[in-house]
């Protein structure tokens, strides 16, 4: 059971950002071979509290499910032992906590904040503080950014000290790619 959670809980916890490569709710590419392989878990202490459903790993911690990387200082799962079985949130902490992911063959999503939090039961990853979400040269910088998974939204914001702004960088289409036309998006 505790390893049937572990897996399920990393494989969730692979911080929402699997809407990247999702399709009108299907997961294609690279993305499903990565759910295929196993999870491997490595850190300095590990921590379980079954009475306060709370599994926590410190030190260095390293995950890695196929192109799936999460580095953090800290990464403490909450809320695992509800009727569902699903874990409610996921939290890696660091200076900074990263995540990558090769979502298809040649693209690769990263991200890094000092903490990264997705909330299982809303669908929602939030990075706080020095949020940074790349893909494909184009960036997205700002004090928090929340991604919605359902509804497919990022929002950006700004920190409160003077200065702070959201900094989005887009890189130019190629002219000589073809896999767009036809979409007036």
């Amino acid at each position: 059971m505790l390893k049937q959670f572990i897996t399920l809980a990393l494989l969730s916890s692979s911080l929402g950002l699997v809407a990247f490569a999702q399709s009108e709710g299907s997961i294609q590419g690279t993305l499903a071979s990565d759910f295929q392989q196993p999870v491997q878990i490595e850190a300095d202490r590990e921590f379980l509290d079954l009475r306060a459903d709370l599994f926590r790993v410190e030190g260095n911690v390293i995950i890695t499910q196929g192109s799936l990387i999460i580095q953090a200082d800290r990464l403490e799962i909450e809320g695992f032992g509800n009727e569902q079985g699903d874990a409610e949130r996921f939290i890696a902490t660091g200076s900074p906590a990263t995540y990558e992911q090769t979502i298809e063959l040649g693209m690769r999503v990263t991200a890094s904040a000092d903490k990264i939090t997705y909330n299982a039961t809303e669908r929602l990853l939030t990075l706080d503080g020095n949020a940074e979400l790349m893909q494909s040269g184009n960036s997205v910088r700002a004090s928090r950014i929340s991604y919605d998974l359902e509804k497919q939204q990022i929002t950006a914001l700004r920190g409160t000290e003077d200065g702070q702004r959201v900094r989005t960088r887009l890189q130019p289409r190629d002219p000589n790619d073809t896999s767009n036309q036809g979409n007036n998006e």
